[in-house]
């Protein structure tokens, strides 16, 4: 038997990737962490096409939506409070089950948590990493086997009071990467990695799924718009938002009324939800939807990516074989935020190579480079 745990629906669409391809005929069972991250529709379906013989819900408690504690000693008490929590309903829910595999994207979150549990009935159980977007590309090759995906006090903090050397012990019994383009990976030279395959009509599961998931998205904003920016997580470029309005504001009109900004899903503003007009005359999208939820339909050879540092060129790629125009901004000081510029270089002249046509990926070094490159794509396209 297997165990996958998931906390996001794009973990979640790679769990279903892993599962039917690699562990087609074992018995799998799936742990959520269910967040805002989580789609119910994608749940759903997952439930429907009988993907994980069961699927364990746990429910975040009504007092973490009231954590506003600020000084260091109360976050610990009430992360070690929210441990005892999640542990307990992980006793209820599995009940001793034995498990050969544990499938997960990283060792951040609850992940060792339930790692704690499971290995008190599965001394031997292996432990498989299924792919987690950029932390396995371009990060520190130890990124995604931290507690916290940061190098900060509190990252710290938690790994010694929340995981004491429960990570140093996962991490010996890691004995494969699920990642869909390998080639790119510099994180896991020395690691077994196996290949997810894209998610087309040749991976039908998957591919239905996916299909089925799209099918309430509202994207017709998309499907009009020629130029999509996406929007980092605020942790690492709190104020690209902002930035990217004044590139949008000094572009002409007819780039402006054909632009769409797609915010995080982590973004703390996107409570409201929709998508609006903004006050220079573009769209903003507020939805949690992953990007590749919203494109999976929408054919956008001939649309515009204007992109930092997000995933989205990854698996719009190699997920979902979409070939999208990309501008990246990494380069550009004012839109580029905390990045790990060398390892994100070697990163993209790599996805470059798995591009059909290299050309249309699009580096400029500063804001002129950037209008420059909208305004010559735009007589192109």
């Amino acid at each position: 038997m297997v165990l996958f745990f998931a906390w996001t629906d794009i973990q979640l669409i790679n769990c279903i990737n892993t599962k039917c391809n690699y562990y087609s005929c074992d018995i799998a069972d799936l742990v959520i962490d269910k967040r805002e991250r989580i789609s119910e529709e994608l749940l759903s379906l997952a439930e429907r096409n009988k993907i994980f013989d069961h699927i364990y819900f746990i429910e975040l408690p009504k007092y973490v939506h009231r954590n506003k504690a600020s000084k260091m000693w109360a976050r610990i008490a009430w992360h070690m409070q929210y441990k005892k929590y999640f542990y307990d309903q992980i006793c209820i829910m599995l009940k001793g089950g034995r498990y050969d595999v544990f499938l997960v994207a990283a060792f951040w979150g609850e992940t060792l948590n339930l790692y704690r549990y499971i290995k008190k009935y599965n001394r031997d159980i292996h432990i498989e990493i299924v792919e987690e977007g950029m932390a396995n590309y371009d990060a520190p090759k130890s990124w995604i086997y931290r507690t916290v995906p940061a190098f900060t006090i509190k990252s710290l903090i938690r790994g010694i009071f929340y995981c004491r050397n429960l990570g140093i012990v996962a991490r010996r019994r890691v004995r494969c990467v699920y990642l869909y383009q390998p080639e790119v990976s510099w994180t896991h030279r020395n690691a077994t990695v196996h290949r997810l395959p894209t998610i087309d009509e040749k991976n039908p599961v998957p591919y239905d799924i996916f299909q089925a998931w799209q099918r309430e998205v509202v994207s017709v904003h998309y499907i009009k718009s020629k130029y999509i920016y996406i929007v980092d997580d605020p942790a690492c470029n709190p104020d690209l938002y902002e930035s990217l309005l004044s590139v949008l504001s000094d572009v002409p009109g007819e780039i402006r009324k054909v632009s769409i900004l797609k915010k995080h899903p982590l973004d703390s503003e996107e409570s409201s939800g929709g998508v609006t007009l903004n006050n220079v005359g573009a769209w903003v999208d507020n939805r949690k939807l992953p990007i590749e939820n919203i494109l999976f339909r929408c054919d956008i050879d001939q649309k515009v990516l204007v992109i930092n540092r997000s995933s989205v060129l990854l698996y719009l790629k190699c997920m979902l074989n979409k070939e999208p125009w990309v501008i990246l901004t990494y380069r550009i000081p004012s839109l580029r935020g905390k990045e790990r510029i060398k390892r994100f270089m070697y990163f993209v002249e790599k996805m470059k190579n798995v591009y059909s046509n290299p050309d249309k990926i699009i580096i400029p070094n500063s804001v002129s480079e950037l209008k420059s490159a909208l305004v010559t794509i735009k007589n192109i396209i």
